[in-house]
Parts: C-alpha cells; structure tokens; sequence
C-alpha cells in the first residue's frame, strides 16, 4: 500500500465527517439569523407601536387647543380665524385617523367621530367662504362634531398612555 492510497483513503473517510459538520454549523448559524431577524422585526413593531402612541398623545393637545380656538375666533367674530381653525383642525383629524387603528370598539367609535368631524369642518368651511351668514350657526356642526371627538378620544389616549412602557 502506497503512501498515497493511504492519503486517499483517510482523506475519503473522514471528509464525511467534516462535511455533517459544516452542515451541522450552517444549519445552526441559519437558525440563529432567523432567530436575530425575528427578533429585530419585533423589536421594529414595538418601536412604531409606541412611536404611534407618543404621537396620539402628543396630538390630543394639539386636537383641544384647536377646539379652544375655534371657540374663541367664534365668540370674537372672526370668520378669517375660525376658517384657518377649521382647516387646522381637518389636518390634525386627519393625522390621527390615520395613527388610530381600528382593532376595537373605541378606537372605531373615535374613528367615526373624527370622519364626521372632518366632514363637518369642510362643509362649515365652504359655507363660510361661499355663503356665509351667522358664525355661530355656520360653525355649530363643526364644533358639535369636535367636541365628540375631543371628549372620544380622551379616554383612548389615556389607555394608550399607560401602554408606552409595554
């Protein structure tokens, strides 16, 4: 038996070995990968959960502010202010429509009250720039519709306030 035939022969047996166990390694580090991009996409998920929350909180301030301006420019007169209010408020509305999921009954129930708000605030926009006549009548649905939703969505954005740290 020549040197070489014996080579040949260790190196045949034992690449069998070697080859389970980089498969073996291969198989375990795929597995780990997945495990780490799992983890990542969760990890994504709960940074834009609460990224949200932060955000509905944030503009539930900005929803009562509005609400208290429009009120003001409408106790004052102010056909001009209380038309950039309403565009103010359809924007902010808008924004939280789409942060507010529709996963139970009262983020569907907020999400109603927002759709008629904003469908309010267009149609008491165009009346007062097209056909105006009392600012107190021309704004009530308006205003009717906000006040729904700013005592709606008070209570949703507490909830979710308690939920930051989750």
């Amino acid at each position: 038996m020549s040197v070489y035939s014996v080579i040949d022969s260790v190196t045949t047996v034992s690449g069998i070995p070697l080859a389970l166990a980089g498969f073996s390694v291969t198989f375990w580090q795929a597995r780990e990968a997945k495990k780490s991009a799992d983890q990542a996409r969760d990890a994504a998920e709960s940074t834009r959960e609460k990224l949200i929350r932060s955000s509905l909180i944030s503009l539930i301030h900005q929803l009562g502010k509005t609400e208290e301006e429009l009120d003001q420019a409408v106790r004052e007169g102010e056909s001009r202010s209380a038309i950039s209010w309403i565009n103010t408020w359809k924007w902010q509305a808008s924004q939280a429509k789409g942060l507010i999921k529709s996963s139970n009954a009262e983020e569907v129930k907020v999400l109603r009250a927002l759709q008629t708000s904003i469908v309010a605030a267009g149609e008491a926009k165009n009346t007062l720039i097209s056909n105006p006549s009392d600012l107190v009548s021309d704004t009530a649905n308006v205003r009717s519709a906000i006040v729904k939703v700013t005592g709606e969505i008070g209570p949703l954005v507490a909830s979710l306030g308690f939920q930051i740290g989750d």
